[in-house]
Parts: C-alpha cells; sequence; structure tokens
C-alpha cells in the first residue's frame, strides 16, 4: 500500500546563465529551498515528490541569446547523471525524496545537439527516468526525438516508452514534460496511457500565464487523464548585467497542484520564490480510476477512429539543427500544408 504523501511544486528565482560553472548559484538557491519545504510541509504528511520549474537550475540562455544547437552544446549542456544532477541527489538522499527537475541535456551519440531532458532522482540519489521534450516551439534549439527520429528508433523503438516513458516507483507512476509540451493533450495521453498516475508539467512564462492558458491547460491534461498533476513555474528572471536586471513577472509563477479529477489542490498567488503542497494518495486515484464512470476517460477511448487523425505528417521528422529563421520557415510550410489539405481556410488573399 502506498501511504499518502504531500508532493511539493517548487516555484524559484531563475537566474540566467552564460556560462554552465554560473549554474552552481541557482542549485545551491534550490538546495536551500528544498530543506525548508522539507521542514515545513512534512508537519503534515511525509513529503515524498519535490517538482522543479523548467529552466530553474541553468536558465534560457539557448533561447534569450539565440545560441545554436553546437553553441549550446558546447558550452552549457548537461550530462545525466553528472554533477549538477548529483547536487539534487544530495538533497534527495538526505530527505528520503524524489526529485523531478529538468535539463538541457548533451548525448554522445547526437553530436553538436541537445536535449531538453526531464528527469527523476529517487531518495538513493539514482537517476531513475529520463524523457526528452517532444515539442518545442522555433526559438527553442533543443533537438526532439522527432527531429532524429530514424536514429532514435533505432536505439530506442517506437513504442510509447520511446516517447511517454513512465517511471514505476514506490510512490506511484511519474511521468511528463515542461513548457510548450504541456499545450498537446496528446503528450499527456500518451504518459497516461503508459500508466503515469502523478504527471508533470513545468513552467509557462507570461503573458500566457496572466491569461489563464496555464490554469487551463493544467487543469484539462489532469482532467482528461484521470491523474494528479504537479506543475511549478518560475518565479523571478534574473538577466546578466551591470548590475543584473530583475524581471519579476516574466516567467509567470502560480505554480498548482492538481487533483485527478481536474480541481485545484494549492496554487500560489506570488510570482517570487514560493512553493506550493497537496496531498497525493495513489491508492484512492486507483480506486477511482477502477470504479467511476464518469470522470474516468480513458475506458471509453475508441482508439481506431482517432488513428486516421494522425495519419498524414504536418510537422516533418527529421530536421537537422536550425536557427529561428530555419524554424520559422519550416512552421510557414506547416501552415501551408495545413491550409492545402482543408484543415485551415485561408485568410483573404492566401
Amino acid at each position: 500500500m502506498i501511504e499518502p504523501y504531500m508532493a511539493v511544486a517548487l516555484q524559484t528565482t531563475v537566474r540566467h546563465c552564460a556560462k554552465r560553472s554560473e549554474v552552481e548559484r541557482n542549485l545551491v538557491h534550490i538546495g536551500n529551498m528544498i530543506d525548508l519545504v522539507c521542514h515545513i510541509c512534512s508537519l503534515e504528511l511525509p513529503v515524498r515528490l519535490i517538482a522543479l520549474g523548467e529552466g530553474c537550475i541553468q536558465g534560457f540562455a539557448d533561447e534569450i541569446l539565440h545560441l545554436s544547437s553546437a553553441e549550446y552544446t558546447a558550452t552549457m549542456a548537461a550530462e545525466i547523471p553528472g554533477w549538477e544532477t548529483e547536487f539534487l541527489a544530495g538533497k534527495a538522499r538526505q530527505h528520503g525524496v524524489f526529485i523531478l527537475a529538468q535539463l538541457k541535456e548533451k548525448l554522445p551519440q547526437y553530436p553538436d545537439r541537445f536535449f531538453n531532458t526531464v528527469f527523476l532522482v529517487d531518495p538513493r540519489g539514482e537517476v531513475v527516468y529520463k524523457h526528452r521534450k517532444n515539442v518545442v516551439l522555433f526559438v527553442e534549439h533543443s533537438t526532439t526525438p522527432h527531429d532524429v527520429y530514424e536514429q532514435w528508433v533505432r536505439e530506442n523503438g517506437d513504442g510509447l516508452d520511446a516517447f511517454f516513458p513512465v517511471a514505476k516507483t514506490e510512490i506511484g507512476n511519474i511521468g511528463g514534460s515542461v513548457g510548450v509540451e504541456g499545450s498537446f493533450p496528446e503528450s499527456y495521453r500518451g504518459f497516461a496511457l503508459n500508466g503515469a498516475e502523478v504527471l508533470y508539467r513545468a513552467s509557462l512564462p507570461e503573458p500566457w500565464v496572466a491569461r489563464e492558458i496555464w490554469d487551463v491547460q493544467n487543469r484539462a491534461r489532469a482532467a482528461d487523464n484521470t491523474a494528479y498533476l504537479v506543475a511549478p513555474n518560475c518565479g523571478a528572471l534574473i538577466m546578466p548585467g551591470n548590475p543584473p536586471t530583475v524581471i519579476g513577472g516574466a516567467l509567470g509563477g502560480k505554480s498548482m497542484i492538481c487533483g485527478y479529477k481536474g480541481e485545484v489542490l494549492a496554487q500560489s498567488s506570488v510570482v517570487d520564490d514560493s512553493y506550493v503542497a497537496a496531498e497525493v494518495n495513489i491508492e484512492a486515484l486507483r480506486h477511482y480510476r477502477s470504479t467511476a464512470r464518469f470522470q474516468n476517460w480513458m475506458p471509453y477511448l475508441r482508439t481506431e477512429i482517432y488513428q486516421r487523425l494522425y495519419a498524414d505528417p504536418i510537422w516533418p521528422k527529421g530536421l537537422p539543427p536550425m536557427d529561428d529563421a530555419g524554424t520559422e520557415k519550416v512552421f510557414e510550410e506547416s501552415v501551408q500544408r495545413l491550409k492545402a489539405r482543408g484543415t485551415f481556410t485561408p485568410k483573404p488573399g492566401g
């Protein structure tokens, strides 16, 4: 039996890092906050899961400085496991918790490319899970499995584990992604169909938090899949300079945890260093999934009729690393493809 426990979404200030060595400052800050939340939140129930926001370790240098894939891979990308994950492993061992986080990662078999990788550290300090982000915006220069599809499938297969992996742990089955991938219901349905009970969705910047897109997507991903969802966002963004520029509202805040019926269990009201915590009851979720006839949608899936939706490609696979202009061109070509097949109706004049 899995006893109820506290999950924590940790919302931290992000110091934008132009050098890999600068990451240590963010890690020390995160570590201090982990110490605090483990002390306070465990007064109610044991803290077993802590989730960090996207970018809270490295910042967003690849996007903000428009670094090429090769430049970022050479100067900033991490190895997993590596010294960054070992810092978090120490905190996991110290407090007996699982830590969900994200790093831009380089892999030796993909030279001059880096991946946006979600990872899970267990209480023994071992990295027990990795997911490489499947969908990125044109300003993100990280590689996705879709960009290296043929090689990826040769190495990892083409099943759910290859694209929507889930960690089967002593506190439940955990999987998820970061940023814009949370805008795609298909991705989170993939994690859920692969067994996920606790979904991870980290970070969305302004202005999409103030417009409540963050809330709508997170609650929908939980309700769609009858799963808990832990959604840490980031606090202030510190840009380099003399003096540094602190942008308090750039990254939106409003970290939240959703229940498996789509309800908000906890949400931060500040855009700064903060955290929210809520009870996770995996046994109750499993009972609900086995018995509920409403708000329990996966048993109703008519998979045969949905398969046709994705038979024709839209965004091409197997793309080389590109700059913003290159991916902008691919985006425009995808729009034209959607117009040609009748999905989009062209505006007057094209």
